[in-house]
């Protein structure tokens, strides 16, 4: 008599608050994302506009909206990220009272168009963020699925 075979794990999804607090950690990922690329924009080295902020703002953009759509385990999970990088952006480049600016743009030094460039490839990496969590369907249950078996029957396959 041999014994049974142990049945296979069964993945549980983590529970709502480990998932609520490590889409928290996205969220604060994505703020600290908008605060340093934003201070990052006008970076000179010897004098050249280095524009390390644009890789920080695409690529950063688009993981965090990856990883949270993974953590909540659906698409909007992407989407806040974004929205959340975008608007702090935007406040970043809009003037204070005070007349305090983070992304500004002066005559002929090449920050006001950077500072687009720089907005306009965030958003764009929000939306790639977006779009990449669609390709990858999250598999939350450890039940494999069976493919569908071709008909046998003796006339062959049936006509539509």
């Amino acid at each position: 008599m041999t014994a049974p075979e142990p049945a296979p794990p069964v993945e549980r999804p983590p529970g709502r608050v480990l998932t609520g607090a490590s889409y928290a950690v996205v969220l604060v990922l994505a703020v600290q994302n908008a605060v340093l690329s934003s201070f990052l924009l006008p970076l000179r080295v010897a004098g050249t506009l280095v524009p390390v902020s644009l890789l920080l703002a695409g690529a950063g953009t688009a993981v965090l909206g990856v990883v949270g759509a993974r953590v909540v385990r659906a698409r909007w999970g992407a989407v806040v990220p974004g929205l959340l990088w975008v608007t702090l952006a935007l406040l970043a480049g809009s003037k204070r009272s005070e007349g305090d600016l983070v992304i500004a743009g002066g005559e002929g030094s090449g920050l006001a168009t950077l500072g687009l460039v720089f907005l306009a490839v965030g958003a764009v990496g929000s939306a790639a963020g977006y779009a990449l969590s669609a390709t990858r369907p999250v598999v939350t249950s450890a039940t494999p699925v069976q493919p569908r078996q071709a008909s046998t029957s003796p006339e062959g396959p049936a006509r539509r």
